[in-house]
C-alpha cells in the first residue's frame, strides 16, 4: 500500500492488515467486496461452506487457551485474559447468530422474497449488528 487512502471507494479495494490506525476505517468493512457489501448474507454461506459451527468453535477456543495460557502472551494480567474471554464468547454469539441467518429460507419458490421473510431478516441483521456493536 503506498500512502493513505483518502476516499471510500479506495477504502473498497483494501487488502492489507485490517488492524490499523486510520480512524476513517474503524467502522467500515475492510475485507468485504461490493457484492459481498449488498448481500451480506453470502459471506455467512460462504463462511459456513468452508467451516461447520463445531469447527469454529474449536478453532475459536484453541485461539483463546492459546492467548490466555501462552508464556510470552498478550494477556498477561488478569483483566486483560477477562478481556480475552468476553471477547471470544462475543465473537461465537456473533458466528451462531450469522449460522442462523445464512440457515433460513429467505426466498419464496416464485423468487420473491416474502415480507415476514423480510421482517425476520432485518431483526436478525439488527440482532447482528447490537452483537457486533457490544464487541
Amino acid at each position: 500500500m503506498n500512502g493513505l487512502l483518502n476516499t471510500f471507494e479506495q477504502l473498497t479495494h483494501f487488502s492489507g492488515k485490517s488492524h490499523n490506525k486510520h480512524p476513517q476505517w474503524y467502522n467500515e468493512p475492510l475485507r468485504l467486496t461490493k457484492a459481498q457489501r449488498d448481500n451480506p448474507i453470502m459471506v455467512f454461506e460462504d463462511f459456513f461452506e468452508c467451516y461447520h459451527l463445531h469447527e469454529v468453535r474449536q478453532t475459536l477456543w484453541e485461539w483463546l487457551v492459546e492467548v490466555i495460557s501462552s508464556q510470552n502472551s498478550i494477556s498477561n494480567d488478569g483483566i486483560e485474559r477477562n478481556n480475552h474471554i468476553y471477547f471470544y464468547e462475543k465473537i461465537e454469539q456473533l458466528v451462531e447468530a450469522c449460522f442462523i441467518l445464512q440457515k433460513e429460507p429467505s426466498v419464496e419458490t416464485d423468487g420473491n422474497v416474502s415480507s415476514n421473510n423480510k421482517e425476520q431478516t432485518t431483526q436478525k441483521m439488527q440482532l447482528t449488528s447490537e452483537v457486533n456493536d457490544q464487541v
